[in-house]
């Protein structure tokens, strides 16, 4: 990298420039979260201009009711789709289709404990996974699609629509999921009122060819997205608080978030809570009894002993154990000794028998349940097995399910039960990380499912979806996992959780920090329909400069378009090349600068923008041809000499050169750059007279203001002055600071046609949004950009050539 060591003070008292890439200080992760809510919003979408709009497109058709399978194809074929469909013995075609439209179980109505999702989600793990290659290999962007067809009554499961089929929540949660994992691929899940043929196939064709939002839901023929809104305390319901004579039953709470929350019960409420493990209460004996050293000395005695792969994966698994044995332990031993009443009984969630024994020890049952188990075994989902798959959801659905008939099954006590309450996740809401799919599902398909057994069956049902506590839960890559979302402080968790418990609200509540530096450009639709939340200025800004994804290969490539308008911005109706109007400099090296946003190396470390090497724009090529010019741009990433550069290139819809520039990054901002001082700066009258020509290049003067002869002073622009839209992008650099030395260049250039301007070096520290004074070296093409005093930009070999 360029630089290891800290930027000077003088610098660090301004904001990072591209601050997306460093959104966490990578010491303290944690941030407060938000509560939101998501509803169902009316948003239409013209239908397709033609009668064939799949046309040429090549897919698979899968699902469990082969009937409409069947009927389904046929309405696709005659829209223009080639359909393969899976044979009525489960056997799947040969290669030979780019997409996937999974209907798994529509056409079923759910009905309490059903498992035919399990034949479901395997056929669907198995077609995934005969696409995954190919899929993960190809860089045309949206070339496949993964659709998942829902029937969740038409507006995902929210509102007053009633759920037929909430396990379509499974399908849901793996789709959001899997941009992660295949980030050129395009998905939707697509969500209808009524299973028929014509009705799916119409809303297919409609998101199929090019998907705009990740969750559409088409009811009575109106289409509608689901929207997430902030809701900073749970709505008035009925006081369903847990009180010293009551019983707060938690699955898989006795590590993790699970003993967070349930020790934050028992000593907010003073209630007897018990906690759940799929173990016999573990014995203090043996290592559960170590100190921290002792363990440590233990653990690595026992894995010295594995000399072959396989003994040293049965060592392994008992460190494994004895490290979970020795947290629940202790957790308990804890607890009692701070004199609260927390309880442990065995119980495997999935297992029927086991959870009635539980109600069986209760007694008069429980008066409110958590469903807090899970398991999240990362890996890509390539590399997971169907029955892999099945068992992590399994845990959630068939575990809610268990705890649901056990509640049924006691009707005397089935009233006494104020509040359940599920355990989501984000990864289930948005998507979550790589390896993630499966936990996606699982969690996902909880927040439905619990909607049905609210609206059919009466229960008081909350679904409480978390992003990673810090250093807590089931998440098994916590390094990985600070890069998507900020963590969650134990204690606020806590806090929320309980207030939630008492709140007697029933539906989904959604807790969400800051938004990482991971993303893919298919998952920032994931949170094109968010209000309300810290980060949309910064989400807003990537999406303003991204255009139509073309191409797209994690880590190396990214290959857009994006078609501007002639006046339809301030800024694009200010700028004129040879009488012509034309698209700002700023606006494209704007344009440039962000394509580094999609290309950085593996793993995301935290990465300053430093230096805007070797600039070159064609003066011509910013003219618009009528009213739009279209603006092709690709950038490719590489280390070269210890630097992570991205060189990228701009071009118009012909091909034609427009700019180019390489992007260098480093792991601190630049700094310390030179100032010449006001007494050192700018030629005098006489030398400026004889170098001024008159120019090729023209400002209007609204956006960009000229600054009279002789002063250095940057006039203040505003993102607002260039952009009309909700969030106006924060430059990164001042970009009437970049004017301004396009002005010079052009006076100082004297040359028949437009020609191009070259800056061989533009470095920028933290800053730079923002120049006050632009000054030149006396007899030198180097100009420096000040700010209040300190030396924030430097622009070297500024020129015209002809």
């Amino acid at each position: 990298m360029t630089s290891t060591s800290p930027p000077p003070a003088d610098v660090r008292q301004w904001p990072a420039l591209r601050p997306h890439l460093s959104a966490f200080d990578p010491e303290a992760f944690v941030r407060p979260v938000t509560r939101f809510v998501w509803e169902p919003v009316e948003a239409p979408r013209p239908a397709p201009a033609t009668d064939a709009p799949l046309a040429g497109r090549r897919m698979l058709l899968v699902g469990e009711e082969h009937d409409l399978v069947d009927a389904v194809g046929a309405a696709l074929r005659r829209r223009g789709a080639r359909v393969l469909c899976h044979t009525r013995d489960g056997r799947l075609p040969a290669d030979g289709w780019d997409g996937i439209v999974d209907l798994n179980v529509v056409g079923r109505t759910y009905a309490l404990g059903d498992t035919s999702w399990r034949q479901a989600l395997g056929r669907t793990t198995e077609a995934v996974h005969g696409a995954y290659a190919r899929w993960a290999a190809e860089h045309r962007y949206g070339h496949h699609v993964y659709v998942a067809v829902t029937h969740l009554g038409g507006l995902g499961g929210h509102g007053d629509a009633v759920v037929p089929q909430p396990l379509g929540g499974i399908w849901a949660g793996l789709a959001k999921c899997l941009p992660r994992e295949l980030p050129a691929a395009a998905i939707a899940v697509v969500d209808v009122d009524r299973a028929e043929p014509e009705v799916i196939a119409e809303a297919v064709a409609r998101e199929y060819a090019r998907p705009e939002d990740f969750e559409v839901c088409y009811r009575a023929g109106r289409r509608h997205v689901l929207a997430g809104r902030p809701a900073p305390s749970a709505p008035p319901g009925r006081t369903t608080a847990p009180g010293p004579g009551d019983t707060v039953l938690v699955t898989g709470g006795a590590r993790g978030v699970g003993f967070a929350a349930a020790r934050a019960f028992a000593e907010t409420f003073g209630c007897r809570v018990v906690v759940t493990g799929r173990g016999e209460r573990p014995r203090p004996e043996g290592p559960v009894v170590l100190d921290d050293e002792e363990f440590a000395r233990w653990r690595a005695a026992r894995l010295a002993t594995g000399r072959t792969p396989v003994r040293l994966a049965e060592a392994r698994r008992e460190v494994r154990r004895a490290e979970e044995n020795r947290a629940v332990h202790r957790n308990l031993a804890g607890a009692a000794a701070d004199g609260l009443r927390v309880d442990y009984l065995r119980c495997d969630c999935t297992d029927a028998d086991q959870v009635e024994r539980v109600f069986a020890e209760l007694g008069r049952g429980p008066t409110h349940i958590v469903h807090n188990a899970g398991i999240d075994e990362p890996a890509r989902f390539d590399r997971k097995s169907a029955d892999g798959v099945a068992r992590t959801v399994d845990v959630k659905v068939t575990g809610f399910a268990n705890l649901v008939a056990a509640v049924l099954a006691r009707p005397e006590r089935r009233f006494g039960l104020r509040l359940l309450s599920n355990v989501g996740s984000l990864a289930g809401r948005m998507g979550g990380m790589v390896g993630q799919v499966d936990y996606a599902a699982g969690n996902e398909a909880l927040a439905r499912l619990g909607f049905w057994a609210r609206d059919n069956l009466g229960l008081p049902v909350q679904t409480l979806c978390w992003p990673t506590w810090e250093r807590l839960g089931v998440i098994a890559n916590y390094a990985a996992a600070v890069r998507y979302v900020s963590t969650l402080d134990p204690a606020e968790g806590a806090r929320l959780w309980a207030a939630e418990l008492a709140s007697g609200h029933t539906g989904e509540a959604v807790f969400l920090g800051r938004i990482g530096a991971v993303l893919s450009p298919g998952q920032l639709r994931g949170f094109g329909r968010l209000t309300g939340h810290p980060d949309l200025p910064r989400l807003h800004a990537l999406d303003h400069y991204l255009g139509d994804v073309e191409e797209y290969e994690i880590f190396r490539m990214l290959r857009t378009s994006q078609t501007l308008t002639a006046r339809q911005q301030p800024c694009l109706g200010e700028f004129r090349v040879g009488g012509e109007l034309a698209v700002p400099v700023t606006v494209v090296a704007e344009f440039a600068v962000a394509a580094g946003d999609w290309v950085v190396p593996e793993g995301w470390p935290l990465l300053h923008l430093r230096e805007l090497r070797a600039l070159r724009v064609r003066l011509a090529g910013l003219r618009f041809s009528g009213d739009a010019l279209t603006l092709r741009r690709e950038a490719r990433g590489a280390r070269r000499d210890g630097e992570w550069c991205v060189d990228v290139t701009v071009r118009d819809a012909a091909g034609g050169d427009v700019a180019s520039v390489t992007l260098v990054y480093g792991e601190q901002p630049a700094g310390g750059l030179p100032d010449p001082g006001a007494d050192a700066c700018d030629d005098g009258p006489a030398e400026r007279a004889q170098r001024r020509h008159a120019g090729l290049l023209d400002w209007a003067g609204v956006v960009f203001p000229e600054t009279p002869e002789g002063d250095d002073t940057v006039p203040g622009v505003l993102p607002a002055d260039l952009w009309t839209v909700p969030f106006p992008p924060s430059p990164t650099v001042d970009p009437a600071a970049v004017e301004a030395l396009v002005r010079a260049a052009d006076r100082d250039s004297p040359r028949a046609a437009p020609g191009t301007l070259s800056v061989r070096r533009l470095v920028v520290a933290p800053g730079a949004q923002r120049v006050r004074r632009l000054r030149r070296e006396a007899g030198s093409d180097r100009w420096t950009g000040v700010r209040e005093g300190v030396a924030v930009l430097l622009a070297e070999g500024v020129a015209i050539s002809g």
